[in-house]
């Protein structure tokens, strides 16, 4: 029987999606971030307690929730329709509280929908009206992450969200199972060619590869397990990034690369009035 728990700690609240060997544990007032993921023995994510805790910080850990950009702005502004915006890195959403709107568990699977909307203040770096739902998913060992984007405003809405998940990978000389042939290393803008292994020791930026053409990669975890990530076609990159010698590795699913909004708007995700936008990304364990 899988089971939502609630609970708080140091007055922050969470729900637990669990069944008898696994457990997610999400934080709606935190950005609606995922701040932990325990399955097959093994605690998937890397968390910061101290910026967890800590609201004047950014969260350094879990899979903060990127909306609607991923990625840094020159100078953290953008021009939309000759009227030039500010808007933080990585968006509006990770450092905004969520809204609970449903739950649902039995023996089947745990199931946890939030919700964001548009408010006065966001409409300042982001002139839409808008409605986003996450539903995060636990069944059979894997998170699910669905997202529904709702343009309520009149004209088409550019969006490229994303993911910034965390992941507990020590090793920064990281084996990646992909169709991708190249990558962009932002550090020298350089493209290279990929051959299975990134070395990451030492960059200070990201490097993004094309997201694999079946919709699958493969990350090695540990010795012996890896770690999937399956995403649908609206996930069209994956940003590798650490921060020195803390020990984790990102691995991003990403809808467009870095200052799309400046440099490509044509790349980007337009969601028209009526016609939400549907996206979908999940993470498990498996077996090496």
């Amino acid at each position: 029987m899988y089971q939502i728990e609630e609970f708080d700690r140091q007055s922050l609240h969470f729900l637990r999606l669990k069944n008898e060997n696994t457990f997610i544990d999400i934080s709606p007032e935190r950005g609606g971030i995922v701040t932990a993921f325990h399955s097959d023995g093994e605690d998937v994510l890397f968390m910061n307690q101290d910026t967890l805790f800590d609201t004047s910080k950014n969260v350094r850990g879990g899979i903060p929730v990127l909306f609607p950009i991923a990625g840094q702005l020159t100078d953290k502004t953008y021009v939309w329709k000759d009227t030039v915006y500010k808007m933080a890195n990585h968006g509006l959403a990770r450092t905004r509280p969520w809204t609970v709107s449903k739950k649902v568990n039995d023996e089947m699977h745990a199931e946890l929908v939030l919700s964001f909307q548009s408010s006065e203040e966001t409409r300042m770096s982001y002139p839409f009206d808008f409605e986003v739902f996450l539903t995060y998913t636990l069944l059979d060992g894997k998170l699910s992450i669905g997202q529904k984007i709702s343009n309520l405003s009149n004209d088409s809405m550019p969006v490229y969200p994303g993911y910034h998940p965390y992941f507990n990978i020590s090793n920064k000389t990281v084996h990646l199972k992909s169709k991708a042939t190249r990558y962009l290393d932002y550090n020298d803008n350089q493209v290279k060619p990929f051959k299975g292994t990134i070395d990451l020791k030492g960059l200070k930026e990201s490097v993004v590869l094309p997201g694999g053409s079946d919709g699958r990669i493969e990350v090695s975890f540990n010795d012996t397990k890896k770690l999937v990530i399956e995403q649908d076609e609206h996930f069209r990159y994956d940003v590798l990034w650490v921060e020195g010698d803390q020990p984790f590795v990102c691995v991003e699913p990403w809808t467009a690369k870095t200052n799309a909004l400046n440099e490509d708007p044509d790349s980007l995700l337009y969601v028209k009035p009526g016609e939400p936008l549907e996206l979908s990304v999940s993470f498990h364990l498996e077996n090496r």
